[in-house]
């Protein structure tokens, strides 16, 4: 995976950008400073850039998950719709403590966050195979 910079925006747009906002605030917050570095996550460079490629991981699993969430959903009367979104939410809680207890003894440490991700990550993908199956059976 390679993040680079959106296309049609200028280092000059982001320059400006970090200008307005003050450079010590926004490089606190972004986890990818500076701007223009591009991170290939077949091969992170360090321990922010391993961090950075696991959460942009999750991400992309939960913006998977919920496309194909939509898909099935669309498909579904009124009542299996409200059954699958009460399940829906019931997993989501499932998921978010299931990893909080996983990772609860690295609390407090670096590597916290990446360990949460990493579980946030493996569930989701489970979730959208699950989800997957349903539609398969439509």
């Amino acid at each position: 995976m390679k993040i680079e910079l959106r296309k049609g925006r200028s280092l000059f747009w982001w320059s400006a950008i970090l200008a307005i906002f003050g450079t010590t605030s926004v490089s606190a917050q972004s986890p990818i400073f500076p701007i223009a570095q591009q991170i290939n996550c077949d091969r992170p460079q360090g321990d922010a850039q391993v961090r950075t490629c696991i959460r942009l991981n999750y991400e992309a699993s939960d913006k998977r998950l919920n496309e194909v969430y939509k898909q099935l959903i669309s498909q579904l009367s009124v009542e299996e719709r409200a059954l699958i979104s009460e399940a829906q939410l019931g997993w989501i809680q499932l998921r978010d403590k299931t990893c909080e207890f996983e990772v609860y003894k690295s609390r407090g440490g670096t590597g916290y966050r990446g360990f949460l991700n990493e579980c946030l990550d493996r569930m989701t993908k489970q979730r959208t195979a699950e989800i997957e199956k349903y539609l398969k059976q439509r």
